[in-house]
């Protein structure tokens, strides 16, 4: 199939002018928005794709090139995932990702089709993802002499990395979530310059169903506008590791959203 001769007829420089002008204006979009979430792993984007049914606008950033975070290396870089029952199984088969039943109640799946379904699912449904950006700071609202966390501070992830020191921008929200994995910075962050008090124990040992229990159950809001997600929960209340078992980041990424909604009346 040939290009359309209207194309053809487009320079180089009227190309690029078309390329400014819309991404301008979809930068102008995501100036504001309801929920930040930090990293565009499998939490983070199960937390977009529900904030997202439910008509919030969602910005998801991540400081990698790609969607997934840790689960796209499966176990030690073999392409194989878990999903228990009682644990974001039902979200695996809303997306109508293939899975293969390992034993009674436990399914294996492949990370890469999981990470991408749940990525297009929150596209679809109104999410954006903007790759190779990092959050380094936080924007602090005072309520009463409160503080509420009102947006990040972003930059380029090659800048960070460079160590150039360039000015950063902002994006305000009503809400941000910390969805980095291991790292936990946007809540540690929070914790090292509000004074929070808290102390950030580090993930734990190893008991699979123990961690998958416990990573859920201590999913939710850190301090007024900011909510912790996935295994950067384990890192900050000490849970225990579990491997390359994805049911409980779908499920923690599930309930902050729906602690989201209720806290934003949507």
């Amino acid at each position: 199939m040939a290009i359309p001769n209207h194309l053809k007829k487009l320079s180089v420089g009227e190309v690029v002018k078309l390329f400014v002008r819309t991404v301008a204006r979809r930068l102008e979009e995501l100036s504001k928005v309801d929920v930040v979430i930090v990293g565009a792993g499998p939490a983070g984007l199960a937390c977009a794709w529900k904030l997202a049914e439910k008509g919030l606008r969602v910005l998801v950033l991540e400081r990698m090139l790609g969607v997934g975070g840790g689960i796209r290396g499966g176990g030690m870089l073999l392409p194989l995932a878990l999903v228990e029952e009682g644990m974001g199984l039902d979200m695996v088969k809303e997306l109508r990702v293939r899975m293969e039943e390992v034993a009674p109640g436990l399914y294996a799946v492949d990370p890469t089709e999981l990470v991408v379904a749940l990525a297009h699912r929150a596209i679809q449904l109104g999410a954006k993802i903007w790759p190779g950006i990092f959050v380094e700071d936080l924007v602090v609202d005072y309520i009463d002499g409160k503080p509420r966390i009102g947006g990040v501070v972003i930059n380029l992830s090659p800048i960070i990395e460079a160590g150039w020191h360039v000015d950063p921008l902002y994006i305000e929200s009503r809400a941000v979530v910390d969805a980095t994995g291991h790292d936990a910075y946007v809540a540690k962050l929070a914790i090292k310059k509000l004074r929070l008090g808290i102390e950030v124990k580090g993930l734990g040992p190893l008991a699979i169903w123990r961690g998958e229990e416990e990573v859920v159950a201590s999913s939710g809001k850190l301090v007024d506008g900011l909510y912790v997600a996935g295994i950067a929960v384990g890192e900050i209340f000490g849970t225990h590791r579990m491997g390359p078992i994805v049911g409980g980041m779908l499920e923690s990424g599930r309930r902050v959203a729906e602690q989201i909604c209720r806290d934003l009346g949507a």
